[in-house]
Formats: structure tokens, C-alpha cells, sequence
């Protein structure tokens, strides 16, 4: 069964180009509403392995990598 946040990230996915990644916005408003950080990333980091497409796989990896950064800070 897939996660809860798999099915936002892939909605997100599908608006997502390479100027606007709409996956990290999604994530960060998850953690905004108070859902814990690493959760999110390993959702995130799961998604982008799990993508064929590689332009989608490559803006999930950018999301996942700023929001790491942004769990780093």
C-alpha cells in the first residue's frame, strides 16, 4: 500500500517542470502542518527511485535534495 504522501507528490508531479517544482512545495507544507521531516524525505527519496520517467525522477531528486538541506538548516 502506498504512503499517504505518494499520492500528493505524484499529483504535485504531474504540474512540476524544471522552473517550478511543485513536489518541494508540497513537502515543505507537510512539514509545515507538522509532520516529521524525515518521513517526508524518505517518501520523497523512495518516489524518485521508484520513477521511470527520468525527467520526473530528476525534479523528485531536486525536491528531495533541497528539502534535505532544508531539514539540515
Amino acid at each position: 500500500m502506498a504512503h499517504p504522501f505518494e499520492k500528493m507528490f505524484d499529483k504535485a508531479l504531474k504540474k512540476s517542470t524544471e522552473d517550478d517544482n511543485y513536489v518541494l512545495a508540497v513537502a515543505e507544507m507537510l512539514q509545515e502542518k507538522g509532520y516529521s521531516g524525515t518521513e517526508i524525505a524518505t517518501v520523497l527519496n523512495k518516489l524518485q527511485k521508484s520513477l521511470i520517467d527520468l525527467k520526473e525522477a530528476e525534479i523528485v531528486a531536486l525536491a528531495y535534495e533541497e528539502f534535505k538541506q532544508y531539514l539540515e538548516d
